[in-house]
């Protein structure tokens, strides 16, 4: 029969708790000899070592020991993750994109006229999948994540293979950006004005979806990284560039060598294809298959919405809003004008242009408000200020729209001043006959007796005027 338990002072055991319950993780060796050295210098009973570990473990759930222990993320990885069921997908209904950092030294090519060696450092891919079969659908590269290469990369997905239905994204301020995400519901960051341009996935249709902060579970795409910083990153034509996955996991060759950009791109471009077309993937869609059979077997029976040459503009060029001038309808950007003839027709109003920002002389694609396509605004181009041939050519080209308005209005006008005035005489109503009177009065003439006679003299009267 087991005899009855011994105990210690409850304040021993909030010593003992309150040491052992710390974010350091001390051990609990080192935290029963403090409690027993505090507890001996006020006179508190204590128990073994052991008894105590029991009691700990006894009173305390494992749960509590991490959260106090590890922290909140630790807890978090204790809790069943989510299993989402892409079986009812199909091909290309949803995506997901991320930014991911290769730990690989790369050079970029210097710029021209410059004789530095290039910049050293390590790139960022952006990268579109297919959340059903796990295709990587496009990728870029570049140096910083930023909106450009979201859009470029959005813009060979689309070109490619068509228009998705739902995008997963980042919550990162290159993928919030008003170019690709302006106008969603749920987008939670710069300033929102009324007169911003529609995003890239908006203009598309496309329902956007944010994933949780810092939470690469909430991607799929984050385990296709994973794979790659293995089978890309350490690839044996990037020896000596190799940074480590870690800053206290540096190999002995850190810094030893850079990896030239085209060299890293080829190697990159085979590494995906082989990620693509790697056989024996184990998801609930895949049965051994490749992410491209699995893509290409649902692709050949989904309904795919493909981009028009219209919306093609929106991933090719940057975009901004602007009001037309109330007076010519033209518009004044980076110190250039930019004018056609139709654009009269919206004088005044705000439109949204699209531009190559690296052409700004190949002109401007005027949109409206709501998307529709208005058209191409050329530019303007600057004449000497006693330039001749340019005052003659800017005239002939005045007279001409002149003439051609109104031409316009002689359309419209079928009828001349004269013309309209003899269609109204025409018209008039005939002068109506005058009344005639119902009621006559008998007209007596006067006698010669009375006519005569002299009218009744009146009294006259004096008035008195006052001198002066």
């Amino acid at each position: 029969r087991r005899g009855r338990s011994l105990d210690c002072d409850p304040e021993f055991f909030d010593l003992l708790k309150s040491d052992y319950l710390r974010l350091a993780g001390p051990s609990f060796t080192s935290c029963y000899r403090r409690a027993v050295r505090a507890a001996e210098a006020k006179g508190l009973a204590t128990l073994p070592q052991k008894t105590m570990q029991r009691r700990l473990n006894a009173s305390v759930s494992r749960v509590t020991q991490v959260l106090c222990r590890e922290g909140i993320e630790a807890v978090k990885r204790l809790f069943p993750t989510q299993r989402r069921d892409k079986s009812a997908l199909h091909a290309l209904e949803a995506v997901n994109a991320d930014f991911h950092k290769f730990d690989v030294f790369v050079r970029w090519p210097s710029l021209p006229g410059q004789n530095d060696p290039g910049h050293i450092g390590r790139p960022q891919m952006v990268a579109f999948q297919d959340i059903f079969s796990g295709r990587i659908l496009a990728w870029r590269v570049d140096q910083t994540p930023n909106s450009t290469a979201v859009l470029l990369a959005a813009g060979d997905m689309i070109e490619d293979w068509g228009i998705p239905g739902h995008v997963l994204l980042d919550n990162g301020r290159e993928f919030a950006a008003k170019v690709v995400t302006g106008g969603a519901a749920t987008r939670y960051r710069f300033k929102v004005r009324e007169d911003d341009v529609p995003g890239l996935f908006t203009a598309l249709g496309c329902e956007i979806h944010w994933a949780t902060p810092y939470s690469g579970q909430s991607k799929p795409i984050e385990r296709a990284f994973r794979d790659m910083c293995d089978s890309i990153a350490k690839d044996p034509r990037f020896d000596g560039a190799w940074t480590g996955n870690r800053p206290e996991a540096k190999p002995e060759d850190y810094g030893s060598r850079a990896v030239e950009l085209e060299d890293f791109l080829r190697v990159l471009a085979e590494g995906i294809e082989e990620h693509n077309t790697r056989q024996g993937r184990r998801s609930e869609v895949a049965y051994g298959r490749s992410f491209v059979e699995v893509f290409d077997e649902s692709y050949a029976s989904a309904p795919i919405r493909k981009a028009t040459a219209a919306q093609r503009r929106l991933w090719l060029l940057g975009a901004e809003g602007q009001r037309l001038n109330s007076r010519t309808g033209e518009i004044a950007f980076q110190n250039n004008r930019y004018w056609a003839e139709w654009m009269q027709d919206f004088a005044g109003e705000r439109v949204v242009i699209r531009f190559d920002p690296a052409d700004l002389w190949a002109g401007l694609h005027v949109y409206a408000q709501d998307g529709g396509y208005l058209g191409l605004a050329p530019v303007l181009e600057r004449s000497g200020f006693f330039d001749l041939e340019e005052a003659r050519i800017t005239a002939r080209a005045r007279r001409a729209w002149l003439k051609a308005e109104k031409e316009a209005a002689s359309a419209h006008r079928r009828y001349t001043a004269a013309e309209l005035g003899r269609q109204l005489d025409l018209a008039s109503p005939i002068e109506p006959p005058p009344p005639e009177a119902k009621v006559v009065r008998l007209v007596k003439p006067k006698t010669a007796a009375q006519a005569q006679s002299p009218a009744p003299a009146q009294p006259g009267s004096v008035t008195a005027l006052p001198l002066r």
